[in-house]
């Protein structure tokens, strides 16, 4: 078990089977204790249960990542009842609930806020207890989003004459940005940041927001030609928080069938 002996922190389970959930359960299967953290305390603590009754040591917490003192408490809860914290797994993001339609400049920052600048928060929160360790992972849920929107917003000017809300793929750039800085401040103490950029997965989110054809189109245009699974991603993260990883850091790694790279 590459993990043995770590104390994860993921920070939303969501509805389903989410990237929380399925990043949780492959966190406990290589033998980190995991604390799951959510908005809605309920989420967060019958995951726990799950993954308790499997055999692994967790715990769930609620956490609202737009708090500076709530993300200090949910790594205060983790050093409680594990003793630290040697892997942050941001997993929180407006997606399912997003307001695609919401072009004003208010739910642009709200988007910017939970999905980027919250990974400033979380870094913050965890770094005492990483650099007590002596070194750390961290490990944040970008998107494809951050290059690919196919065409909507194009196609939204056209029809209507309005320049459409970017928020979304704007916060995965904002993301990625910030996971190469954050890197570079926080190396000198052992700790990597990374990133990984899903594509076209067929999460609860995705099948519930985008239609059919939308998700045909995508799926069209990728190496592999087919709807990735949420497990998928999760050996992504397990490498990057693994000490097969020790030297990978400041990088978004991105996990999409060929779509990206085929423009």
């Amino acid at each position: 078990m590459r993990l043995r002996g770590r104390v994860a922190i993921v920070t939303e389970c969501g509805r389903g089977e989410t990237y929380g959930v399925v990043w949780a359960r492959a966190l406990a299967r290589e033998g980190a204790a995991v604390v799951v953290a959510d908005p809605e305390r309920e989420r967060a603590v019958g995951v726990a249960d799950e993954l308790s009754a499997s055999g692994a040591a967790a715990a769930g917490t609620v956490v609202d990542v737009r708090r500076r003192e709530s993300c200090e408490a949910l790594v205060g809860f983790a050093a409680e009842r594990f003793g630290g914290v040697d892997v942050l797994v941001n997993t929180h993001h407006l997606w399912h609930d997003l307001r695609r339609d919401d072009a004003s400049d208010e739910y642009l920052h709200e988007v910017l806020d939970y999905n980027a600048v919250s990974i400033v928060r979380t870094a913050r929160a965890v770094l005492p207890a990483m650099r007590a360790r002596g070194a750390g992972r961290i490990v944040s849920l970008s998107s494809i989003g951050a290059w690919q929107v196919g065409g909507r917003l194009a196609a939204e000017l056209d029809r209507t004459g309005e320049l459409p809300s970017v928020a979304y793929p704007a916060s995965k750039v904002l993301e990625n940005g910030l996971t190469r800085f954050l890197a570079q401040a926080v190396g000198q103490y052992g700790i990597t940041v990374n990133a990984i950029a899903p594509g076209m997965i067929a999460s609860p989110a995705t099948m519930e927001r985008l239609s059919a054809a939308e998700r045909d189109a995508f799926v069209a245009r990728t190496a592999l030609r087919r709807l990735l699974a949420v497990e998928d991603t999760a050996g992504a993260l397990l490498y990057l928080v693994s000490d097969d990883a020790a030297h990978m850091t400041g990088q978004v790694l991105v996990v999409d069938g060929g779509l990206v790279m085929l423009g």
